[in-house]
C-alpha cells in the first residue's frame, strides 16, 4: 500500500529511551538502518510522547525534511529491524496509520546478538567494532544466572551473512581472564572522571585498563588520581600509552585508600605501612608489592597474608629473592584465596617451630641480607667524601 502525504498517523509510544538505549540506537543500529531511518524513529518516539490527536504525514515530512518515498523507505527500515511496528485501517479517501514505537536492543543485548553483530561488522568493519567495544562497555552479569534468552532474528533472512564476530553471551564488565589477579577499583568512577581528550578511546584497550586497576589496587588509589597519573602517562601527539611512566608515578604516589575494617582487605601498599607504623614504604619495598600482583597474580588479600608471615619469619625485613621463593611456592601449591594463604602460614608458623624457622634461614637468604648491607654501606670513597664535607662545615 503505498503511502500518500494525506493519510493520518497517530503513534503509540512510552517513555523508554535511556542512555544506553540512545547509545544503542545511534552507535550500533545506525550504521545497519541508516541515519534517515534514525532521525525518523526519534521523531516518532518524541512525537507518541505527547501526541493527543491525528496528524496527516504531510507533517512528518516537514519534521525530518524527507519527501513520501524516503519517509516509506525510512519506515520500512525501523520496520525491518522491529524498531517500529505499522498497523493500517483502509478509508474511505485516505488511510489511517497506527505506528507502535518498539525499544531498540540494549548495547548488551545488541552485541550479545549474533547475527546482529555480524551485519555490524560488515557495515564498518572489524576496527570499528573494538572501538565500539571499547567505547560501550557491557554490564556485568552474576554467574548465578544462566541465559535463557530465545534467540531471535532481527535481520532479513534471506541474506547470507558471514559473520566476523561472536558474542553469544554478554562478557562481565572490565573481567579480563579468569586467572588474572582481582582487581578492586571503581571503573565506572574512573571513566566517568577521564575525558575522552585526555585518554582516547583507542588507548583504552584491555591491557591498558587491566594494567590500571592492577596498579590502583596494589597502591591504594583512587579513580581521582589515577585519572591524574594516567593523563601523564600518555602522548597524544603519538597516540601512545607509556605503561612504565605509569608505574613510575604509582610506585611515588602515597596511597588514598589507608583503612578498612578488616586489614587484609588494605591495599598492599597500605597494609604493609601498616605494619611500619606509618612509615612511608620504600620505593623497592613497592616494586616487590607491584610484581606479586601485576607478574605472580595474587588477590591483594593474599599478598597481605603473605608479606605478614615473610615479616614474621625474615626479622621484619623484604628480601626480593626470599619473597619470590614464597610467591613461587604458593603459586605451586595452588594459593589463590585467603583462607588458603591462612592455612599455608599456619602450616608454617606452628607452636615451637617459629624460633627455629628464624633460625634455620635458607642459605641464599643470609647471603643475600649480607648483600644488601654492603650495598647499602657507603664505600671508603664515599666515607672520605663525607668527612671532608664535615670538615668544611665544622670550619
Amino acid at each position: 500500500m503505498k503511502l500518500d502525504s494525506k493519510d493520518i498517523y497517530r503513534i503509540n509510544s512510552g517513555d523508554f529511551l535511556s542512555a544506553d538505549l540512545l547509545s544503542s540506537l545511534f552507535l550500533l543500529y545506525q550504521p545497519l538502518i541508516g541515519f534517515p531511518a534514525a532521525s525518523l524513529y526519534v521523531t516518532l518516539y518524541t512525537e507518541g510522547r505527547g501526541q493527543h490527536t491525528q496528524f496527516a504525514h504531510s507533517r512528518l515530512l516537514q519534521l525530518t525534511g524527507m519527501n513520501i518515498e524516503e519517509l516509506e523507505q525510512a519506515r520500512l527500515k525501523l520496520e525491518e529491524y522491529v524498531l517500529v511496528s505499522t498497523y493500517v485501517q483502509q478509508q474511505d479517501t485516505r488511510c489511517s496509520y497506527l505506528y507502535v514505537i518498539n525499544p531498540p536492543l540494549s548495547t548488551a543485548g545488541f552485541l550479545a546478538n549474533r547475527e546482529l553483530a555480524g551485519l555490524l561488522t560488515d557495515a564498518i568493519g572489524r576496527k570499528g567494532v573494538e572501538e565500539l567495544l571499547t567505547r560501550t562497555h557491557q554490564t556485568t552479569i552474576s554467574s548465578d544466572y544462566r541465559n535463557i534468552t530465545r534467540a531471535v532474528s532481527h535481520a532479513p533472512h534471506q541474506r547470507d551473512v558471514d559473520y566476523h564476530v561472536t558474542f553469544n553471551t554478554p562478557s562481565p564488565r572490565y573481567h579480563f581472564v579468569d586467572n588474572d589477579t582481582a582487581i578492586n577499583f571503581d571503573y565506572d568512577r574512573f571513566l566517568a572522571l577521564t575525558d575522552n581528550l585526555v585518554f582516547p578511546a583507542e588507548l583504552r584497550t584491555e591491557e591498558n585498563l587491566r594494567l590500571i586497576g592492577q596498579l590502583a589496587t596494589v597502591y591504594g588509589l583512587s579513580p581521582a588520581k589515577m585519572n591524574i597519573l594516567v593523563s601523564h602517562s600518555i602522548n597524544l601527539e603519538t597516540m601512545q600509552f607509556d605503561a612504565k611512566r605509569l608505574q613510575t608515578l604509582c610506585q611515588k604516589s602515597q596511597p588514598d585508600i589507608t583503612s578498612a575494617k578488616d586489614p587484609y582487605d588494605l591495599p598492599p601498599v597500605s597494609f604493609l605501612q601498616a605494619k611500619m607504623n606509618g612509615k612511608p614504604v620504600s620505593n623497592a619495598e613497592r616494586q616487590i608489592l607491584e610484581y606479586l600482583s601485576v607478574q605472580m597474580k595474587f588477590a591483594p588479600d593474599v599478598i597481605n597474608v603473605m608479606i605478614e608471615y615473610i615479616l614474621k619469619t625474615s626479622q621484619n625485613r623484604l628480601v626480593r629473592q626470599f619473597v619470590e621463593l614464597v610467591a613461587s611456592t604458593w603459586a605451586r601449591d595452588g594459593v589463590t584465596t585467603r583462607a588458603q594463604a591462612l592455612a599455608e602460614t599456619r602450616k608454617q608458623l606452628t607452636p615451637g617451630r617459629t624460633a627455629a624457622s628464624r633460625k634455620q634461614m635458607p642459605a641464599y637468604y643470609s647471603q643475600q641480607a649480607d648483600q644488601q648491607k654492603e650495598e647499602e654501606a657507603p664505600s671508603a670513597e664515599e666515607l672520605r667524601q663525607i668527612q671532608e664535607l664535615q670538615k668544611k662545615m665544622r670550619k
